[in-house]
C-alpha cells in the first residue's frame, strides 16, 4: 500500500517511474496517476488526503468512529465521514470490516479463588474483545450471578453492547439472571461446551498473563493483587499482540499508550 502511493507520488512531483517499471506498466502508472494531484507536497484523490499506511488508515478509523467524539456510530455514517476527507485502496471494504468487528464478540471468564484482598476481593472476571485483544478484568468478592451481572453492565456501559458473549457454562454466567440481561440488551449468547471449553481459550489465556503479571507484583502473602490488577491491564493493552501484530491500545484508540517516561519535562 505504502510503495504504491509513493510511486505515485514520484511520479506527481517529478515525473519519474520506478527503474524496474516496462512500457505497459509506465502506461499504466500514467493512466492512474491522472487521478490524483499535489498540493503543497501532499498527494491528493480529488480533494481528499491519500493515506499512505494502514496504520494511519486504522488510527483514522479510531477517531471517526471509536473514540468519545466518534460515538460508534455504524458503517455508513463512518464510512461517510471519512471517505469525504481522506482515500487510500479499499477502503470501503475496510472500514466496513472494522465497524463490524470492534467490541463485537467478547469473551467472559472467571479466575479464582485467590488470595483473600484486604477489600475482599477472592476472583477476578476477565472480558476480552475478540478483534483488539482489549482486556478488562473486575475485582469480585464472589463469583454470584449477581456481582457478574452488575460488572457486566458496568462493560456495557463503558464499551456498548456487544453482538455476542461467549462463556463457558458456569452458573455465574448461565442463570436466569444473566440470562434475562442479555435479552433485554439484545445480546447473543454462545456457551462453551464441557467437551471442548478450549472454544474460549482466548480468555483463559487472557486470566493466564493477567496472574503472571500479577505474581510479579503481587507482595509475599499476595494478598494485595488488586492493586495492581489495574497496572497489569495496562501491561497487555501496551503490548504488541501475536496475533493482530498491533496493541490493543491503538487498534481501541488509534494511537499508542503514553507511558510516564514519555511524558515531556518543561525546562524552566
Amino acid at each position: 500500500m505504502e510503495n504504491k502511493y509513493e510511486e505515485l507520488l514520484m511520479f506527481r512531483s517529478a515525473g519519474s517511474y520506478p527503474s524496474e517499471y516496462d512500457k505497459s506498466q509506465r502506461q499504466t502508472l500514467r493512466i492512474y496517476a491522472a487521478k490524483f494531484r499535489l498540493k503543497g507536497g501532499v498527494l491528493l484523490f480529488g480533494n481528499r488526503r491519500v493515506i499512505k499506511t494502514k496504520e494511519e488508515a486504522m488510527g483514522l478509523f479510531q477517531e471517526f468512529h471509536s473514540s468519545p467524539i466518534g460515538g460508534h456510530t455504524g458503517v455508513l455514517k463512518t464510512r461517510t465521514a471519512i471517505c469525504s476527507r481522506f482515500y487510500w485502496y479499499g477502503m470501503s471494504v475496510d472500514i466496513g470490516n472494522w465497524v463490524s468487528h470492534v467490541w463485537e464478540l467478547i469473551g467472559i471468564d472467571l479466575t479464582g479463588p485467590l488470595p483473600k484482598t484486604s477489600s475482599g476481593f477472592q476472583y477476578i472476571m476477565t472480558a476480552t474483545d475478540y478483534f483488539s485483544k482489549w482486556v478488562e478484568a473486575f475485582p469480585l468478592k464472589s463469583k454470584s450471578a449477581a456481582e457478574v451481572a452488575h460488572q457486566l453492565c458496568s462493560l456495557i456501559y463503558r464499551h456498548g453492547c456487544p453482538k455476542r458473549i461467549l462463556s463457558d457454562q458456569g452458573r455465574e454466567f448461565v442463570n436466569e439472571l444473566n440470562s434475562r440481561l442479555c435479552s433485554l440488551m439484545k445480546i447473543e449468547r454462545s456457551v462453551t461446551a464441557a467437551y471442548h471449553p478450549q472454544t474460549n481459550g482466548l480468555d483463559e489465556k487472557t486470566n493466564d498473563n493477567i496472574k503472571r503479571a500479577l505474581r510479579k507484583l503481587v507482595n509475599s502473602q499476595q494478598n494485595d493483587w488488586d492493586v495492581y490488577l489495574d497496572a497489569s491491564l495496562f501491561s497487555l493493552r501496551s503490548k504488541v499482540h501475536t496475533t493482530t501484530k498491533y496493541t490493543p491500545f491503538r487498534l481501541m484508540y488509534g494511537r499508542e499508550a503514553t507511558y510516564p517516561s514519555e511524558v515531556p519535562v518543561e525546562v524552566p
